[in-house]
């Protein structure tokens, strides 16, 4: 895997500073109390480079692209279903897992689908933030993050595009005509995206986008 040193570089930077600017981030925001709901880590970087507190589970984890469509489709019913953990060796993912030595990480599912607790050291502890941060969701000011990376397809990618959230953004390899909320983003693969959480407001304005009209979570933005 290319490492970006630059990325890299960028992140340390900005998580060494965030205690800094983070407040006068904060005054540029119409509201400081939105949840983001990521793929991955992403969102834990949002709320760091504001200082916020963080208003999601979607920290220090990540989804498989089919198993994060799931997930956002039907929102409520996941984030009150319950974990159970697994060994990483019996996961639906146990190659992949493999092959990126993560077979020692925390594994659960969550009804059909599974999380990979990257950042968590054990079972215990993963449990105990999920569902402190699940209580937190403001369900009528949401934000929906994507990324073609972990076994992303195109279909994938056009599934979550067609998902009825208004502020919702997929960061892909290459524009996709037919994909409206895709961002083109850097990546050394044309296949995926490798890192996102460096470098993980490139392409287009953070807070213009949390500005944006509140989007309130209901039954009709549900799939089933």
């Amino acid at each position: 895997m290319k490492t970006d040193y630059w990325g890299v570089a960028e992140r340390k930077l900005r998580e060494y500073t965030n205690p800094w600017f983070a407040s006068v981030r904060r005054m540029k925001l119409n509201r400081a109390d939105f949840t983001v709901i990521s793929n991955n880590c992403w969102a834990g970087s949002v709320y760091r480079y504001f200082g916020l507190p963080y208003l999601s589970p979607t920290a220090g984890l990540y989804f498989f692209a089919s198993d994060y469509i799931k997930f956002v489709s039907n929102l409520q019913h996941y984030v009150n279903s319950e974990l159970e953990f697994v060994p990483a060796v019996d996961s639906a993912h146990a190659d992949v897992l493999s092959r990126r030595n993560e077979l020692d990480k925390v594994v659960a599912k969550l009804d059909d689908i599974e999380i990979v607790f990257l950042h968590y050291p054990t079972p215990e502890e993963a449990a105990k933030k999920w569902k402190r941060r699940c209580a937190r969701i403001n369900w009528n000011n949401l934000f929906i993050k994507f990324s073609q990376m972990n076994e992303c397809s195109d279909q994938d990618i056009r599934a979550f595009d067609a998902l009825d959230f208004p502020n919702k953004l997929c960061f892909i390899t290459h524009p996709m005509e037919d994909v409206q909320c895709g961002i083109p983003f850097p990546s050394p693969s044309d296949d995926e995206i490798l890192n996102d959480t460096d470098r993980f407001h490139h392409g287009f304005n953070l807070i213009e986008w949390l500005n944006s009209e509140p989007a309130v979570y209901t039954l009709s933005k549900r799939k089933a």
